[in-house]
């Protein structure tokens, strides 16, 4: 499978090596990335059977887009056994993938050190089920999720072979909800103690899921880092439902645990006369990092349909820059496209304005865990 960051170091490899199969993966934005890799694959190794996955493959008329043998929409490694005639069920070796590689902080680079800064851990994909989630509806839809590895036994075997391969004790998980599996959690922590092993991990987890732990079982697990979902005070995702989330903010702050807020800009009850204030909301939490994001459509999600059902997708906007950092790429019933931009760029300003550099914030953050 290949997957390299530049267009001479694809070409390079399909050069000096011969392929059966070429694996392509991409999100939305890189349509034309996967487009011209397919081309070369074709000039340069054309005995390979290309076979097209990741998000971009939810993209409609896809098919007619790129030159591909193959386009696997949704979890590929039982794709990929039953194409090659194995045991769909066999047990998964979780491959050495290296996370936060050439570090910078404010433009200067890190001083390399012996092994990698961390390691990305994959255990499930899937579940949450937000209308505008790719990842939820490319793995089933809201509630379905594929764990790869079931119990926490199993992930501390990979964390630890992990950790003895990469020489890292620290991990970038990357599941849409991790706390969410308390009991496979909580194994994982028992062995840890067991294995006298310090690791800290990087976790995305929503409000509720972090609620089912205590400060401490969070700070033993070695949960350093936590993506939380904020969205709205007005939102109705269930996973905000009952939750004080400026209190929860602040509680795993003092604990040293660092933060990165989401609050989505431009969602159905927007308009110019409440977002300012649904922005304001988003900055109270004083997290580490935060992230402002268009309600964006997606290609493969519900709320892309329900955007084409409806007539609301602008036929204009280029799938590079469909990433909800630019501008909305659909009509919004109070909001304009320019002002969509003008709101997002405020809600970043704003969050700097009152809370300060993320830098400050971190220290500020690991200080009060020590």
């Amino acid at each position: 499978m290949l997957d390299f960051p530049t267009r001479d170091d694809f070409a390079r490899q399909l050069k000096n090596n011969h392929y059966d199969v070429v694996g392509i993966t991409g999100i939305i934005v890189n349509v034309a990335k996967v487009c011209e890799m397919c081309r070369m694959t074709r000039e340069l190794s054309p005995q390979s059977v290309i076979v097209v996955g990741g998000h971009v493959a939810a993209i409609p008329g896809i098919e007619s887009m790129i030159d591909a043998d193959h386009i696997v929409k949704g979890e590929g490694v039982s794709w990929m056994r039953r194409y090659l005639g194995e045991e769909e069920s066999a047990p998964i070796r979780h491959p050495a993938i290296v996370s936060g590689m050439r570090t910078r902080i404010m433009g200067i680079r890190l001083p390399e050190r012996k092994g990698a800064m961390a390691a990305t851990i994959i255990p499930s994909v899937g579940p949450m089920g937000c209308n505008f989630c790719t990842t939820s509806a490319f793995f089933g839809g809201k509630g379905k999720f594929v764990n790869f590895f079931e119990s926490g036994d199993e992930l501390f075997e990979v964390m630890s072979r992990m950790e003895e391969e990469l020489k890292v004790n620290s991990f970038f998980v990357m599941d849409e909800n991790f706390l969410l599996h308390r009991e496979r959690a909580m194994r994982l922590l028992e062995l840890m103690k067991e294995g006298n092993k310090s690791w800290a991990m990087s976790v995305f987890a929503s409000a509720n899921a972090i609620r089912k732990y205590t400060m401490q079982e969070l700070v033993e697990l070695g949960v350093s880092w936590l993506w939380m979902g904020l969205e709205s005070p007005r939102a109705g995702y269930s996973k905000l439902q009952g939750a004080d989330t400026r209190q929860l903010t602040r509680e795993v702050r003092e604990h040293g645990i660092r933060v990165q807020g989401s609050t989505i800009i431009g969602l159905e009850h927007h308009t110019p006369d409440n977002i300012l204030a649904e922005i304001e909301h988003g900055v109270s939490h004083d997290t580490d990092f935060h992230q402002f994001m268009l309600y964006t459509p997606v290609p493969g999600t519900p709320l892309y349909r329900q955007m084409a059902e409806e007539g609301r997708l602008l036929r204009d906007a280029d799938y590079a820059d469909v990433h909800g950092q630019f501008k909305f790429n659909f009509k919004h019933a109070a909001i304009s496209r320019e002002d969509s931009k003008r709101f997002l760029d405020w809600a970043f300003w704003r969050g700097f304005q009152l809370n300060g550099p993320s830098l400050y914030r971190i220290s500020r953050t690991l200080m009060a865990g020590w």
